[in-house]
C-alpha cells in the first residue's frame, strides 16, 4: 500500500468522522434548539390563556368548550383542560361527550412535572390522535381550586427537518469524497518529497556517536521512505531516551534531598507564585498543597513581607510566629532573589524545638540552683555555727552535724538522680530485658513498704491472681514500680487505701496505682513528669523530695517501650500508670 493510498484513506476517515460526528451534534443541537423554541411558545400561549381565565369569573362555564376551540384554531395545537383531579374538563380534538371515555391524566408526565414545578413537558405517542406529540402543561390556581392548562403539537415537523439534514449531509459526503481523492494526490506527491529530504537530515544526525540499538516500536523493518525514517529517528531517539533517563535520575535525586533536608524549601515566580514546594515546607505551614498558590492565599502573612524585601534588597531573613494546634512555632526564614531567572527561593527552619530546648535549659539552671540553695545554706549555715561555739556544746554539736548530714544526704540523693537521669536520656543505662511475672514484681515492692504502711495505717489492695509477663528490664521495673508507690504512700492520707491494678491493653500491660491523697489540679498534670517540679499542695505540705523522681520515671518507662501518665480529680487522689511490653516484637 503506496503513500497515496494511505493518505486517502486517512482523510476520507478522518472527513467521514467529522461529518458523522457534525451530523450527531447538529441533530442533536437541532433537536434541543427546535424543542426549546417550541416550549417557549407553547408556555407563552398558555400563559395567555392563563390570563384570560384569571381575568374572567365566568371562565369556566358552559363556553369553555368554544374558548378551547377558538385558542386550538388560533395557536394550531391542541387545547387541553385538567382539572386538580386528573380529570379532563375541555379538549379541543374531542366533544364533551367523549371526555368521560378518556383516562384520569393525573399520571402524564407534563401534569406530574407541572404539580410539582408549575411547568412539565414530554414527548410520546398518542393513543388518541395515533402520532408523536410535544405536550406542554401549565398549572393554575390555588392548592385546593388547581387546574392545568396543557398544549400539544405534534412532532412531525421534526422530521421534515431532520429529513433536509440528512440530503445536506449526503451531499457533503460526496464532496468529502471528491476532497479526499484530491487530497490524497497532492499530499502523497509532497509528502513522499519531503520524507526524502527529512531521511537525508536523519541520517547526518545518525552518522555521529548517538548509535544506539533501534527501537522496536518503530516501523523499522519496512522498505519505503517511512522505514527509513524510523531507522533514523530510533538511532536518535535511543539517545535522547539515555539523556533524558539520566536528566530524571538527577532530579529525582535532587528532589529527594530537597525533601530530606529537614528544611522547608519553596520557589516563587516574579508574581508571587508558589511554583515549587518540597514536603517540609508543607508540613511547617500546615498546607496540603502550596503550588500553585499565590502570597495572598498562603496562610503565613510574614511570607508576603520576605517576598517584598527580598525584592527590594536580594535577600531577606526574619523570624515569625505560626499559629498551629496545641503550641505555637516559631519559624527562622530567609528569601533570596535569583539573579539569573528573578524567581526567589525561600528557606524555612522550624526552630521550636531548639527554642524548647533552650526554654528547658533555662528552667533546669534556674530549679537547680533553687534546689540547690536550701542544704547548701543549711549546711553553711549549720557549719558556721558550730565554728562559733556549738562545739562546746555536745548536744547543740549533735543537733547541727545531724542537720549537716541530713542537707549532705539530700545533696548526694539530689546528684545521684541527675547523674541517672543523664545516663537514662543519652542511652547509657544498659537493659538487660528478660520475661517477668508481673504481679511477683509488684509484691516485692509492696513488701518492702509494709513497715510505712502498717506505720500510717494505709492499705493496699491488689489483686495477685494474674499470670501476666512482660518483657523489659528488672531493675527498671523494679524503680518504675518502687517510686509510684513511694509516692503513693507519701501522699495518701492515714486510714486509706490504695489499689493496684494490672489490666492487658493489646501489646502491653497497664498498671495503674491509685490512691486518696491530695490530688493534683488540671493545669499541674502536664508538668508533673518534669524535672524538679512539684505540686504546689506538696510544696505547702513540705513532703521532702527534689522533683526528680517522676521525670526519671518517665524516662525509664520510655526505655522500656511503654508510655507513661497520670489521671487525677482534684481533692480525690490520683492515679499515675505506665506500660510495659508484653513480648519483645512489641518493642517499637
Amino acid at each position: 500500500m503506496n503513500i497515496r493510498t494511505r493518505i486517502f484513506i486517512i482523510v476520507l476517515s478522518t472527513l467521514s468522522i467529522g461529518i458523522i460526528c457534525s451530523f450527531i451534534v447538529a441533530e442533536r443541537d437541532l433537536t434541543n434548539r427546535l424543542e426549546t423554541q417550541i416550549l417557549s411558545e407553547l408556555q407563552k400561549q398558555g400563559n395567555l390563556i392563563l390570563t384570560e381565565a384569571s381575568s374572567d369569573p365566568d371562565f369556566f362555564n358552559k363556553t369553555l368548550k368554544i374558548r378551547t376551540d377558538n385558542y386550538s384554531q388560533a395557536t394550531n395545537s391542541r387545547i387541553t383542560f385538567i382539572n386538580s383531579l386528573g380529570e379532563v374538563i375541555a379538549d379541543s380534538d374531542l366533544k364533551d361527550s367523549g371526555l368521560a371515555g378518556l383516562d384520569n391524566h393525573f399520571n402524564r408526565p407534563e401534569v406530574i412535572q407541572a404539580s410539582q414545578e408549575g411547568i412539565g413537558w414530554s414527548r410520546r405517542f398518542s393513543e388518541t390522535l395515533q402520532t408523536d406529540m410535544l405536550y406542554f402543561a401549565i398549572k393554575a390556581g390555588n392548592h385546593e381550586n388547581a387546574y392545568y392548562v396543557r398544549i400539544s403539537v405534534p412532532y412531525n415537523y421534526f422530521s421534515s427537518v431532520f429529513d433536509s439534514l440528512n440530503n445536506s449531509v449526503l451531499l457533503i459526503a460526496v464532496v468529502a469524497l471528491i476532497v479526499a481523492i484530491l487530497a490524497s494526490i497532492l499530499a502523497g506527491n509532497y509528502t513522499r518529497d519531503n520524507l526524502i529530504e527529512l531521511e537525508s537530515v536523519a541520517s547526518n544526525l545518525a552518522k555521529k556517536k548517538y548509535k544506539k540499538k533501534e527501537l522496536k516500536a518503530l516501523p523499522i523493518n519496512r522498505g519505503d521512505e517511512i522505514g527509513s525514517v524510523a531507522r533514523t529517528i530510533s538511532a536518535i531517539s535511543t539517545n535522547l531516551k539515555d539523556q533524558i533517563s539520566i536528566l530524571a535520575k538527577q532530579r529525582d535525586q535532587f528532589g529527594n534531598v530537597l525533601d530530606d533536608i529537614g528544611q522547608g524549601i519553596m520557589v516563587f515566580d516574579k508574581n508571587g507564585v508558589v511554583t515549587y514546594a518540597n514536603d517540609e515546607s508543607h508540613n511547617i505551614l500546615n498546607v496540603e498543597s502550596l503550588v500553585n498558590l499565590t502570597l495572598d492565599e498562603i496562610p503565613s502573612k510574614p511570607i508576603k513581607l520576605l517576598f517584598d524585601q527580598a525584592g527590594k534588597k536580594g535577600k531577606f531573613a526574619m523570624e515569625f510566629e505560626i499559629d498551629s494546634i496545641g503550641e505555637n512555632r516559631w519559624i527562622l526564614a530567609q528569601m533570596n532573589r535569583s539573579k539569573s531567572t528573578g524567581e526567589k527561593i525561600l528557606v524555612l527552619h522550624d526552630e521550636t524545638q531548639l527554642r524548647h530546648l533552650d526554654s528547658m535549659r533555662r528552667d533546669f539552671i534556674s530549679n537547680l540552683s533553687h534546689e540547690l540553695r536550701t542544704p547548701v545554706s543549711v549546711i553553711k549555715a549549720n557549719s558556721e555555727t558550730l565554728l562559733d561555739g556549738a562545739l562546746d556544746s555536745k548536744e547543740d554539736a549533735t543537733t547541727f552535724s545531724s542537720a549537716i548530714l541530713h542537707n549532705a544526704d539530700r545533696l548526694t540523693e539530689m546528684v545521684n538522680s541527675l547523674i541517672d537521669l543523664s545516663r537514662i536520656e543519652y542511652g547509657e543505662l544498659k537493659f538487660n530485658s528478660e520475661y517477668l511475672v508481673l504481679r511477683n514484681e509488684i509484691h516485692k515492692i509492696i513488701e518492702r513498704f509494709l513497715p510505712v504502711l502498717k506505720k500510717k495505717n494505709i492499705n493496699i489492695e491488689f489483686d495477685y491472681s494474674s499470670n501476666l509477663k512482660v518483657f523489659t528490664d528488672q531493675s527498671a521495673l523494679e524503680r518504675v514500680l518502687n517510686n509510684f508507690i513511694d509516692n503513693a504512700i507519701k501522699y495518701s492520707n492515714s486510714n486509706s487505701t490504695i489499689i493496684i491494678k494490672v489490666r492487658k491493653k493489646k501489646s502491653h500491660a497497664r498498671i495503674a496505682i491509685t490512691d486518696e491523697g491530695i490530688g493534683i489540679d488540671d493545669l499541674e498534670k502536664k508538668h508533673v513528669f518534669s524535672r524538679f517540679y512539684r505540686t504546689a499542695k506538696a510544696r505547702a505540705e513540705s513532703t521532702q523530695g527534689s522533683g526528680l523522681g517522676l521525670a526519671i520515671t518517665k524516662h525509664l518507662v520510655n526505655q522500656m517501650h511503654g508510655e507513661v501518665g497520670v489521671v487525677s480529680n482534684q481533692d480525690v487522689g490520683s492515679t499515675f500508670w505506665f506500660t510495659v511490653p508484653l513480648t519483645k516484637k512489641d518493642f517499637n
